[in-house]
């Protein structure tokens, strides 16, 4: 299965969510987007440094959405405002949910670009459950 998680500038959110999914889904093609990304932007420091602390392979560098990507099995946002713009660009049926809402949870996982490490922290708390929760779901398919 290829799952492409997306957010705004592939920086923080997709590509920690990336590099968590690849250890915790080993058997599926994983890689992460960003709706406004520049492309070969570094992932921001902060975001490094937790993936390393926990041990989680170095996120990769930012790639902006293609059309290309629509070919993914599972396209996950960060939030409802960026499965929007996606349904928007793509109107016909592509298999787009947000995070939480495939995780069957509500709520929307926070950009914390600009923020503190604290910040980011919590982001890696709340995407290390919702892929839990994603793994859990996708072995019970």
């Amino acid at each position: 299965m290829k799952i492409i998680f997306v957010c705004t500038g592939n920086t923080c959110r997709s590509p920690m969510a990336e590099s968590i999914a690849k250890k915790l889904l080993p058997e599926h093609t994983i890689e992460s987007r960003g709706l406004f990304a520049m492309d070969g932007q570094a992932p921001s420091m902060y975001t490094k440094e937790i993936l390393a602390k926990e041990n989680f392979d170095a996120p990769t560098m930012a790639e902006q959405w293609r059309d290309s990507d629509t070919n993914a099995d599972l396209i996950l946002t960060m939030t409802a405002s960026h499965k929007q713009q996606l349904e928007m660009m793509y109107p016909q049926s592509l298999p787009i949910y947000t995070l939480y809402e495939y995780a069957k949870q509500n709520g929307e996982v926070s950009d914390p670009i600009g923020g503190s490490y604290s910040d980011y922290q919590n982001v890696y708390k709340e995407l290390y459950y919702l892929i839990t929760e994603l793994k859990h779901r996708i072995e019970f398919m």
